[in-house]
């Protein structure tokens, strides 16, 4: 058994990275999907999103809005706290009962926690090792621009996020997504291997 923490920031590759550990072999947790999950109509957390931000988030279906949930999270970092506050406990316990059932079945498992915002200390709840898909500013602006946002929006989204380069400091294992695909594929699977050697 071996748990990996996966992180990165907005447009860094993270998803790409996850996207080949997951083809290697590695059971992958993604935090974002739990949040998805988290945040349908009527579960706890929902309730407490709108309670707190209106219903004036909320889809005609009851679905929130999560682009203007987005707008008002981004203009403002204490209502980002306050949101993280409300998501992330309830994911993390999701995130350990299906930690439990994957090593039920599989007890030899790779598992890699795809953890969109990462601290130090977080990540030492949950993971022995972590992994940091590291991409320049410009890249990242750059993809950001291909999924619509223009260059203030993109680079917003980016600074609300902590640095990059700090997550680097935790980091046991750096995957560099600047260049070709084919690279990323390639150091992808000198960590996978490296991971396996540690079961």
């Amino acid at each position: 058994m071996v748990i990996a923490a996966l992180t990165g920031s907005i447009a860094s590759g993270k998803s790409t990275v996850a996207g080949f550990f997951k083809e290697l072999g590695a059971y992958i947790i993604d935090f974002d999907a739990l949040g998805h999950e988290l945040m349908k109509p009527g579960q706890k957390v929902w309730r407490k999103i709108v309670d707190y931000f209106g219903d004036g988030i909320l889809n005609e279906d009851q679905t929130i809005d999560r682009i203007k949930l987005a707008s008002i999270v981004f203009d403002a970092s204490w209502e980002l706290g306050r949101l993280n506050e409300m998501i992330h406990p309830e994911i993390l316990k999701e995130s350990e009962r299906i930690t439990e059932e994957i090593l039920l079945n599989d007890p030899g498992a790779i598992i890699i926690k795809d953890v969109p915002l990462l601290s130090e200390s977080f990540a030492k709840k949950m993971a022995k090792y972590v992994i940091v898909a590291w991409s320049s500013e410009d890249s990242q602006i750059k993809r950001l621009s291909e999924r619509g946002l223009d260059e203030f929006e993109a680079r917003k989204r980016i600074q609300a996020q902590a640095p990059l380069n700090e997550k680097l400091k935790f980091a046991d294992f750096v995957i560099y997504t600047d260049l070709t695909i084919e690279d990323t594929i390639e150091q992808v699977a000198q960590v996978f291997k490296i991971l396996r050697n540690l079961t």
